[in-house]
């Protein structure tokens, strides 16, 4: 009984086919990668402009930056907490970035950790997962995490917390 062998020409032909498929299947997934990460940060923004009046209320709130390209950003330790659903158990899971003008407020802020996670930990038990899988649901516990590290930092370096920035978020 003779094999069946594939003679060496057509196997050289089938090797560089198969390698300009995964060389296209590669350049594909390096474009889709590189276009989802821009759509991301295009997404940052939301996407929406805020009416007038609410960018008012939000300039009143918020201290005017000064360079932001010298601006520090201060990680807090991953947030776990069981939300307040009553239906069933469910967690949210947090990791949060806090904006600060420079390296005297991150070290003001590190200082204050501790009651700071508290707060945060404690506000986050009373949310339920649909307050928390909202745009704005976001906005609001960023904006009430903002309050609290001002709140507690000392004194003289509350204008120096500009923001809250979320690096994770699951809610299971």
């Amino acid at each position: 009984m003779a094999e069946a062998t594939v003679p060496p020409k057509r196997r050289k032909t089938l090797l560089l086919v198969v390698g300009l498929v995964l060389l296209l299947v590669a350049i594909a997934a390096a474009a889709a990668f590189f276009l989802i990460r821009n759509k991301q940060l295009e997404a940052y923004s939301f996407g929406d402009e805020p009416d007038p009046q609410a960018q008012a209320a939000q300039a009143k709130k918020t201290p005017e930056r000064s360079d932001a390209s010298k601006h520090v950003f201060a990680a807090l330790d991953m947030f776990t907490a069981n939300l307040a659903d009553r239906e069933r158990e469910r967690f949210a899971q947090i990791a949060v970035m806090v904006e600060v003008k420079d390296s005297k407020a991150e070290t003001a802020l590190k200082v204050v950790v501790p009651p700071v996670r508290s707060d945060i930990l404690l506000m986050l038990t009373a949310k339920n997962a649909e307050e928390l899988l909202t745009l704005d649901g976001k906005r609001k516990l960023a904006q009430q995490i903002l309050d609290i590290a001002r709140t507690r930092i000392a004194p003289e370096f509350r204008g120096d917390v500009f923001a809250v920035h979320f690096s994770s978020f699951v809610i299971q």
